[in-house]
């Protein structure tokens, strides 16, 4: 059977500790590098600890003033889709209505806003909620194929408060549809098609058989979409990948996957509310394009501010040198995220 290869290597650091009286200690770390796009991160789980973290209530407050995704606002405060795309101006699909970027950076850029309520804890967010507003993306990327077939690099993307970079407290998805991909789908393509050329099968495949049968950061599944503790996080908490067994492209899945895809955020995002944590980022791409074909998959990053001083969880080392310091191993994480699959 073809092989994934699971890099990694161990590094040691020496200095004389002044909590222990100076004497000599050393610390030993890990550097991982993912199999598919080669990213490198480096698991230095001594430095963990739990990070209080609350949402300030009056800032909260003060953000509902003027908000252009509140009801009251969103029907003169948005702008409409262009009649090829949507005749009747704004997608809707439940209580998600979605509409085009008014500061675009792709061709095809809009918002979904998930629902009427301004805000929602990660243990208020409801599988309906979260489904629906899915549902609305996908029904404006398939618009688009069908109107424009060479477009077809497609994301849904989410930035969950500010410490992700969200510009709103009203939760929404963010999607981008365009005719070159991100540097994160290239990599993912050049990856697969690697695999391919190396090991003469298909990467998503080789990738979750293995992953099951180590054990070690497996989830669980719900239906079709499996989830996964990253081999190598690009995120300081770690990562979780979401695969859509069998679904080629976002087109492809089902409102049944969206269904259990929804049910497993939901779950994570209790993990996350548990663990303190109540922040991230989220992208789901399609990989597909006319050359590789790739399993739809998704990528959440938990995101923190560091206390006292509401520091920024993105530091040097993965702004400028591509490399991520992580301070939970992916099976540690694993460890404290299967009991929310189990149940």
């Amino acid at each position: 059977m073809a092989r994934i290869k699971l890099e990694r290597r161990e590094g040691r650091a020496q200095f004389l500790d002044q909590k222990e009286g100076y004497a000599r200690k050393e610390i030993s770390f890990e550097i991982r590098k993912d199999p598919l796009t080669g990213h490198l991160s480096r698991i230095l789980p001594f430095r963990r600890k739990v990070f209080e973290t609350a949402l300030a209530q009056e800032i909260l407050e003060a953000s509902r003033k003027g908000c252009p995704f509140c009801p009251a606002q969103v029907e003169s405060f948005t702008p409409k889709f262009i009649p090829e795309i949507a005749a009747e101006g704004r997608i809707r699909r439940g209580r998600a209505v979605s509409f085009p970027n008014a500061f675009p950076y792709a061709h095809y850029n809009w918002v979904v806003v998930l629902s009427d309520e301004h805000f929602y804890h990660l243990d208020q967010f409801t599988v309906e909620v979260v489904r629906d507003g899915f549902l609305a993306g996908q029904e404006g990327i398939q618009r688009v194929g069908r109107m424009a077939p060479d477009f077809v690099f497609s994301s849904i993307n989410w930035n969950y408060l500010p410490q992700s970079g969200g510009g709103l407290y009203h939760p929404h998805l963010q999607v981008v549809v365009d005719q070159v991909p991100t540097v994160s789908q290239r990599k993912g393509i050049e990856g697969i098609r690697k695999h391919q050329e190396e090991e003469g099968s298909f990467y998503w495949e080789d990738f979750l058989s293995e992953e099951m049968s180590y054990g070690e950061r497996y989830l669980g599944r719900c239906g079709d979409v499996h989830f996964l503790a990253a081999y190598s996080p690009q995120g300081i908490l770690g990562e979780i990948i979401t695969l859509f067994a069998h679904r080629f492209t976002i087109d492809d899945i089902t409102e049944e996957d969206w269904t259990h895809f929804s049910e497993g955020l939901t779950r994570i995002f209790r993990y996350l509310k548990e663990r303190q944590t109540c922040s991230f980022n989220l992208a789901l791409i399609s990989g597909t394009n006319p050359e590789v074909q790739s399993w739809a998959y998704a990528r959440l990053i938990p995101r923190i501010l560091i206390p006292p001083w509401n520091t920024s969880d993105i530091n040097y080392f993965e702004k400028l040198h591509g490399e991520v310091i992580c301070v939970v191993s992916p099976e540690e994480m694993a460890e404290g995220l299967r009991p929310f699959f189990s149940k």
